[in-house]
């Protein structure tokens, strides 16, 4: 679990299920923002359940700044207080996805594929700190 502070709110995102696929595996989240009772699940591919600041940039991202229509519909966005809330704070919360983007920025990439993680293995880089 993560969580980060943007404008006397809390953003928690939660690790809850991993689901291997034939791409490698899925990760899923539970993202909710305090005072709020709307909250969403979210997923990503990658090896790592880890919430860093890969996963809070994208979750602050996908869920409070694109106006994604699925956020709307089923995900934090169909609570018009996180609606206001966002709307009144955008650049707080713009500041803070640029910092976690920085972050992310000099973070090495993570490998997401068996041949990827063959890759790393070969120029014996140890996979726990890959990414």
């Amino acid at each position: 679990m993560s969580t980060i502070a943007i404008a006397n709110r809390t953003i928690t995102v939660s690790h809850v299920d991993t689901t291997p696929s034939d791409y490698g595996d899925i990760q899923r989240y539970r993202v909710s923002v305090s005072g709020f009772a709307a909250s969403t699940d979210c997923a990503s591919l990658r090896p790592s359940r880890l919430v860093d600041a890969r996963v809070l940039a994208s979750v602050i991202d996908t869920e409070l700044l694109l106006d994604y229509e699925g956020s709307r519909e089923s995900g934090l966005l169909r609570d018009a207080g996180i609606i206001a809330w966002r709307d009144q704070n955008r650049p707080a919360i713009e500041a803070t996805l640029r910092t976690l983007r920085d972050a992310v920025a000099s973070m090495p990439p993570e490998p997401v594929s068996e041949i990827e993680r063959a890759i790393v293995r070969a120029f014996w880089v140890d996979e726990d700190n890959a990414g």
